[in-house]
């Protein structure tokens, strides 16, 4: 298989786009390439009741103990690739990540009786939800006004092992018993452009300074601004998001 050879990358809040291939960001293309490719992605399965069935524990004891669970559209691509594909970090990180559709109608991941050290990353609700609908529309098939109505608090939903699109209503309790695992310092919650974010950083032993800060989230033939939702919309989204916009909060407050 050839490889692919030309790649666009952006600088944070730049628009003007990085070309890298072979004549021109020689050092990013293989960074690149082993991105495109997966190359270090460690993707983690949730242990299945079967395992305690055979004596696999040699097995498991070998496997990363940090766990990142990568919630779409909250900057997760990019994080993978300036932290996860960074040359400097020496810590092994197993990722999370998936979206179903149809969504499965049972959870895959159990966070509260997970013993690896857990970590994610948060996003602006609103924002969340609107980027989701552009990014995902082509699975939904949807207006975005009946994508909001049908689909909310997808961060949380995600983190209890819910697809983004499972019909799963969050609930209170929900909200408040991921609050004691933060409060527990077994989930560590991270959101771009703030101090949150030195926590997880701290987590996985790598300095922020070493960090990069490249932008891959922004698709050709996804396009869309602020103006295109109504703001009737958004005051929507956020009456019906609650418990992802009290959990956004708690974690720029704490």
């Amino acid at each position: 298989m050839e490889l692919k050879t030309d790649f666009v990358l952006f600088k944070g809040s730049d628009n003007k786009p990085i070309v890298v291939n072979h004549t021109s960001n020689i050092k990013l293309l293989k960074k690149c390439q082993d991105f495109w490719y997966h190359k270090y992605d460690l993707k983690y399965k949730p242990k299945r009741n079967l395992f305690k069935f055979f004596n696999i524990k040699s097995f498991l004891s070998k496997t990363p103990d940090l766990l990142f669970i990568h919630i779409p559209k909250t900057g997760g691509t990019s994080f993978k690739f300036n932290v996860i594909y960074n040359p400097h970090l020496k810590s092994k990180i197993l990722i999370y990540h998936k979206f179903n559709f149809p969504p499965k109608s049972k959870p895959e991941l159990d966070i509260f009786s997970e013993n690896k050290k857990m970590f994610t990353l948060l996003r602006d609700p609103v924002k969340t939800i609107i980027s989701a609908y552009y990014h995902f529309n082509h699975f939904t098939n949807t207006s975005i006004d009946d994508f909001c109505y049908k689909y909310r608090n997808i961060q949380i939903k995600f983190l209890l092992g819910y697809d983004i699109c499972s019909k799963y209503e969050v609930t209170k309790n929900d909200f408040l018993k991921i609050i004691k695992l933060i409060n527990e310092k077994k989930l560590i919650i991270g959101i771009y452009n703030t101090k949150t974010m030195l926590n997880i950083y701290n987590l996985i032993e790598l300095s922020p300074e070493k960090v990069d800060n490249y932008v891959l989230n922004k698709k050709r033939g996804i396009k869309y601004s602020s103006r295109h939702v109504s703001k009737n919309l958004k005051k929507y989204i956020e009456k019906k998001n609650i418990y992802d916009i009290k959990l956004y909060n708690y974690i720029l407050k704490n």
